[in-house]
């Protein structure tokens, strides 16, 4: 599990999803793949997405940092 920015990550299938047939990139030699990452902040669930190698946690961190979110189109009209 990771905890990071007051978000909770739990390391399964359900909450990280990696698209390993896709390669976006390459990282020192390694393919990055699509990866969503699912994380719990209370009761509510945010989604980050970006690029990371297979199963690598710091490039998960790297995502919770700096990847882009996944936000409700309502949130965009209220603004």
């Amino acid at each position: 599990m990771i905890k990071r920015n007051g978000l909770t990550l739990p390391l399964n299938d359900a909450h990280v999803l990696q698209r390993r047939g896709i390669v976006i990139a390459y990282k020192d030699g390694e393919p990055l793949h699509f990866t969503l990452l699912r994380c719990l902040d209370g009761e509510y669930t945010r989604i980050y997405f970006g690029a990371a190698r297979k199963d690598n946690i710091q490039d998960f961190e790297s995502i919770i940092d700096y990847g882009d979110k996944f936000e409700m189109v309502t949130k965009w009209l209220a603004s």
